[in-house]
């Protein structure tokens, strides 16, 4: 993308805040979790507790370990900063499927998952965080089976509240931009 994705310009505003404006209305308590950009996220979002994480490394676990302690929350959607298209409907659909249990996932028919776009229950992912770091497991999705009892959702499901699973749609290049502009 050439830069921090977070800030990368979708029609004239950074892609973290057509993520945010999104679903800001679904809860009282919202956290950005950051590795740079600090005052201009504050500037941003002033209503949300914006959080830098404590150290360096790409995974998205370092961001949780940061993020996590400052939730008061019982259930946190873990949500990327480069999916702004992200379905406030689906996020509702997720929290629900999830009460009573640690997550709520969606689950390809191949078995991929997708843990970056996800409601868990937030002590017990913090303490799934905390361990896999301990082990130096470094991605989401293997963090995810650890957490024992979590709810698979099909895409099928999720299509009711997103027919196209927009809410998936990951910016990584320039070219994943075709047809959002």
């Amino acid at each position: 993308m050439g830069g921090r994705k977070a800030v990368y310009k979708l029609s004239g505003s950074p892609m973290i805040k057509h993520v945010f404006d999104r679903v800001a209305n679904l809860s009282k308590e919202l956290v950005v979790s950051c590795k740079a950009e600090l005052m201009a996220l504050q500037a941003m979002f002033p209503a949300a507790k914006i959080i830098m994480d404590k150290e360096e490394g790409k995974s998205p676990l370092v961001g949780l370990a940061s993020a996590l302690p400052q939730i008061e929350s019982e259930y946190v959607a873990v949500l990327a900063c480069d999916c702004p298209l992200i379905e406030p409907r689906l996020v509702e659909l997720l929290l629900r499927r999830a009460r009573g249990h640690y997550g709520a996932v969606l689950r390809w028919p191949n078995g991929y998952i997708e843990p970056l776009q996800a409601v868990y229950r937030t002590k017990p992912l913090l303490k799934a965080v905390e361990t896999a770091r301990e082990m130096g497991i470094s991605k989401l999705g293997e963090l995810v089976a650890s957490l024992g009892d979590v709810v698979y959702l099909a895409p099928e499901e999720l299509k009711s509240v997103d027919s196209k699973l927009e809410s998936f749609r990951n910016i990584n290049s320039p070219r994943d931009l075709l047809g959002l502009e």
